[in-house]
């Protein structure tokens, strides 16, 4: 017991310096991951789909690298809040729901996909404490999910005894743990950071009372970038949570400076009032609240100080770069034949011409983007030469209570593999590029399947997702669904419970008008062989 304290002092003290500081020297390295190869006729394996996440050594001597250790305690076997998509019969699943091994063991693999300097690893509340000591000894951040058990609580406690950050949620039996660096998250730290806001006090009781938020919006996104926001908060540079959203002095003279007419203007606009208040209280790095915030308060206003301030002059000096990880590939063949540039456009032509959209999304991976009801699709081609055009259309239940059409206008270049696009446009003042893939699609086109990986540069966020479309918004012929969840996570590496499954009830009115003129294609609609 002597020896286990000892180890525990001399842990508490090795990570006592890096709190300190590496919250002002902040570094990363490079990650290399063991290939899965298995094949199929059009589906090409990501390589990045594997249960083991290897680290390299750092690419050069002289960087100085510091990794981000998770550990994660969670009831293993027991079946998580997150579901499978409702229009798939549960018959199909082995259980009710995923449990949280499962879970927990991907949002690791999501976390090291982000970030090549963190690490994570999922113990089981069963588990000894010899074993939960030796998972958490050289762990920086602990994360305690749904422990109400004393025991289990007493285990869990001593092993993270000398671990610097941690949270523990819906666990009443390990009450009063919540830390960052060592310090408690209590009543007093709480009164230090309303007293003195721009203190570290105050960053570290906003990024707990931040994990504590996206645990209980309950949905995969949240739940994987609440595990970065702890990583971030220990001292480590994560790029998805560290952008720059908070007003200096010199934010502040580029705005003045800059955009002054369309503050003031925005200022006089009770709508974009309730815009820029929306977005403050989210953060500029909480995708899922930040969209849904501009979407439902959409004016000219707003979108003329974002464009000002950030697309034009970049003024919070944001520099958001598309995620490398998971690598997805497009399909490599269509109907027995080699996927071809013309080929690929036609597919994401779709039903266009035969009806007045192209697809119907039925689900989507990313919460802030693909959870919207009603997204119809418009891919087509324009009058002039290359031209190739996206216009969304989708229906945003507004945060004011508000029932109203939103759209897009992306325009679509072929990148140097058929099947492969970059999207570009801009969003509500911001702009954004996107890397879209065909990741799979049906011979008769009853559904098709994409990946997208973006970044909104100057805003400071970087995204990926994942889109099921159909002709008429409805989940495929049930002999298609194995070969669909194959292709999400074999293909994308995404689970078939972290689809989102689309609301398509209510759709009849729906603004269906291309933004550019029309030229189509030749449908592959009607020339479906032996059809």
């Amino acid at each position: 017991t002597r020896t286990a304290v000892v180890d525990m002092a001399s842990h508490a003290r090795a990570h006592a310096i890096p709190c300190a500081l590496f919250r002002r020297h902040r570094t990363r390295a490079s990650a290399w991951r063991r290939t899965a190869a298995r094949a199929n006729s059009a589906l090409v394996p990501s390589p990045d789909v594997d249960d083991v996440v290897t680290m390299a050594p750092p690419p050069d001597d002289d960087v100085v690298t510091r990794r981000c250790a998770l550990v994660a305690f969670v009831p293993y076997e027991k079946d998580s809040y997150l579901h499978y998509p409702e229009g798939i019969d549960g018959a199909r699943f082995e259980r009710a729901a995923p449990s949280y091994g499962e879970v927990w063991e991907h949002v690791a693999r999501r976390v090291a996909w982000t970030d090549s300097t963190l690490s994570m690893e999922v113990v089981s509340h069963d588990a000894s404490a010899a074993d939960m000591a030796r998972a958490a000894m050289n762990a920086d951040v602990f994360v305690v999910i749904g422990c109400d058990d004393a025991s289990v609580a007493k285990k869990i406690r001593e092993a993270c005894a000398g671990t610097p950050t941690g949270v523990a949620l819906d666990s009443p039996a390990l009450a009063g743990e919540d830390r960052v660096c060592y310090q408690p998250m209590d009543g007093l730290k709480a009164m230090e950071a309303k007293l003195i806001p721009w203190s570290q006090a105050a960053r570290d009781v906003r990024s707990i009372d931040m994990v504590k938020d996206l645990f209980e919006r309950k949905n995969h996104t949240d739940l994987y970038f609440m595990h970065l926001v702890l990583a971030s908060a220990s001292g480590i540079d994560v790029a998805a949570v560290d952008i720059s959203q908070d007003i200096t002095l010199g934010n502040v003279w580029c705005i003045g400076k800059n955009c002054n007419k369309q503050l003031r203007a925005c200022y006089g606009n009770p709508m974009c009032k309730k815009s820029l208040d929306c977005v403050d209280a989210c953060g500029l790095n909480d995708q899922v609240c930040t969209y849904q915030c501009i979407r439902s308060y959409e004016n000219d206003e707003f979108e003329k100080l974002a464009r000002c301030m950030l697309h034009s002059h970049n003024c919070l000096g944001n520099n958001a770069v598309r995620p490398e990880f998971p690598r997805v590939s497009p399909m490599q063949t269509f109907r027995g034949e080699p996927l071809t540039h013309s080929m690929a456009e036609c597919i994401l032509q779709g039903w266009f011409g035969p009806k007045k959209y192209s697809w119907i999304a039925v689900a989507g991976n990313n919460d802030a983007f693909d959870a919207f009801p009603n997204q119809y699709q418009i891919w087509y081609p324009g009058k002039a030469k290359n031209s190739f055009w996206y216009n969304p259309v989708f229906r945003v239940n507004t945060l004011d209570g508000r029932t109203v059409w939103r759209r897009s206008d992306y325009r679509c270049r072929r990148e140097d593999a058929p099947g492969t696009f970059t999207f570009s446009f801009m969003d509500n003042g911001v702009t954004s590029q996107e890397y879209w893939r065909i990741v799979d699609a049906a011979d008769d086109l009853s559904w098709s399947l994409y990946y997208y990986s973006g970044a909104a540069k100057s805003a400071g966020q970087a995204y990926i997702g994942a889109i099921l479309a159909t002709p008429d918004g409805l989940w495929p012929a049930d002999d298609q669904l194995d070969r669909i969840a194959d292709s999400l996570w074999r293909g994308c590496g995404i689970k078939i419970w972290e689809m989102i499954q689309v609301d398509n009830s209510n759709g009849e009115d729906a603004p269906l008008i291309p933004l550019h003129e029309v030229v189509l294609a030749d449908s592959l609609v009607v020339s479906v062989p032996g059809g």
